[in-house]
């Protein structure tokens, strides 16, 4: 009997200490699959206001003084003398100018009358001021050359000339007509001229075209990079704001984000011929990541499981410690553990995005084949997994704060980013979603798909 009770004791021994002992588990290979963000395709717009201020104060300062005058009007005795009165005033309705031209207007004529068998005449001078009105539409030719072709629209007397002098009859509307006729061809060809010369529309096009294809560093805090391929261009109708015309010319291009060093630059691509769209331009459309980093999840997580013990079958594991790396394209746990088996295990698990709880997940996990092998052997009870579904749901990662984080800084960021002198690129994002997750080098990188109202703008063209 004590012979009996000595090799119980002995067994019971053993087998305590095989399973409190500490196993020594081989790490499985930290990899990572390519994680690339795809291009997307946006049309982006490049919105160009013309100040119509602007432009009638360039065009008053090039009409001054004396815009026409002329003598013997139609082979009769009839001088007329035009002179601008007051500063033209411009007022626009998407691609239509209207202009208000004040002139005065000087006029001699003969005035004559036969009485009695006599003929009594004389000469007379009269003033007056007229308003010619003018209608400029605006559209651009197949090589984006502004196009302004400007009409008259009438005239209203302001100040009909008059005369003190009994019998004597101004004769207004010769004057009139006169002054339509010789004035019209001047004015609105002047008109046409300054806004030809003025607004060089291919110069800024082919500008934002060109730099628009360099790298752009989105966000320095995460290495964030913007490149744009543009693949097309057209124009959309033109549009009014107040005082200003839109010109509203949208790129269609290829937009890709990437993280660290910055991309190359593409081949440049030549400016394509102009074509118009009878619509607006769409919305922007951009595919960019944001890394929540091992350590930020490894911290988190042990917040929740450092200290829990977990049971199964009268068996009892409580986590020491717990952090996470990348294997093969799944997530990859390190957890340290004590109590009815004492070492280091791994586990991995598929990352999963939950929309309704803008969180991190992790599905499916199993143990390492190297620790299932280690495992099968002095702690199969461990093996049925359910320990594991338990620590899962600790497992989880809100990304709610990582995520609007990420829409904030990009839309501080486009907010007034400059391109070059005098164009910037200015909107803000809408709608953020999550397209996927990936794992990459001490990170998980979480990769969104934004849209939103983004624009390149042309600040103020040198009028």
């Amino acid at each position: 009997m004590k012979k009996l009770n000595i090799i119980l004791s002995i067994a019971f021994s053993v087998l305590l200490f095989s399973s409190c002992k500490t196993l020594q588990i081989e790490k499985p290979k930290e990899s990572y699959l390519p994680s690339n963000l795809s291009p997307a395709l946006s049309e982006l717009p490049l919105k160009v206001e013309l100040d119509v201020k602007k432009l009638e104060t360039a065009i008053n300062k090039k009409m001054t003084g004396i815009i026409f005058e002329g003598t013997k009007i139609s082979g009769k005795d009839l001088a007329v003398k035009v002179s601008k009165a007051q500063n033209f005033t411009f007022t626009i309705n998407n691609n239509v100018i209207e202009y208000r031209v004040p002139l005065k207007v000087w006029t001699r004529f003969a005035w004559q009358v036969s009485k009695f068998g006599y003929v009594v005449g004389d000469h007379y001078e009269a003033t007056g001021s007229i308003a010619l009105t003018y209608k400029t539409t605006i559209s651009m030719d197949k090589n984006w050359k502004l196009v302004a072709k400007t009409a008259s629209s009438g005239y209203e007397w302001i100040e009909t000339p008059k005369l003190n002098v009994v019998g004597v009859t101004v004769p207004v509307t010769p004057i009139a007509s006169f002054a339509l006729s010789q004035c019209d061809k001047l004015i609105s060809a002047q008109i046409d001229k300054t806004l030809a010369e003025s607004i060089d529309m291919k110069k800024y096009i082919s500008q934002a075209w060109t730099e628009v294809q360099k790298p752009i560093h989105a966000n320095a805090a995460n290495d964030l990079w913007i490149r744009i391929t543009p693949k097309d261009i057209y124009v959309s109708p033109f549009t009014t704001t107040g005082t200003k015309l839109n010109l509203a010319i949208a790129l269609y291009a290829q937009i890709e984000s990437f993280m660290g060093a910055q991309p190359a630059t593409n081949a440049p691509v030549a400016l394509p011929a102009f074509k118009f769209v009878n619509r607006p331009a769409q919305q922007f459309n951009l595919n960019i990541g944001a890394d929540v980093t091992f350590d930020k999840i490894s911290e988190m997580a042990k917040k929740e499981l450092v200290n829990k013990t977990f049971n199964e079958g009268g068996k009892v594991i409580t986590i020491a410690d717990l952090s996470i790396f990348g294997s093969e394209g799944k997530a990859m746990f390190i957890a340290d553990v004590t109590g009815s088996y004492k070492g280091r295990i791994y586990f991995t698990g598929n990352l999963v995005y939950n929309p309704t709880k803008l969180a991190v997940e992790i599905t499916e996990p199993e143990f390492d084949v190297k620790t299932k092998s280690a495992l099968i052997k002095s702690a199969n009870w461990l093996m049925h997994g359910v320990i594991l579904k338990k620590i899962a749901p600790f497992l989880t990662y809100p990304v709610k704060a990582d995520i609007d984080k990420m829409k904030n800084e990009v839309n501080q960021m486009l907010s007034n980013y400059p391109i070059y002198n005098g164009v910037t690129l200015q909107g803000k994002l809408n709608d953020l979603s999550v397209t996927s997750l990936s794992l990459v080098p001490g990170a998980v990188r979480i990769q969104a798909n934004v849209k939103g109202s983004v624009a390149l703008k042309v600040q103020d063209l040198k009028l």
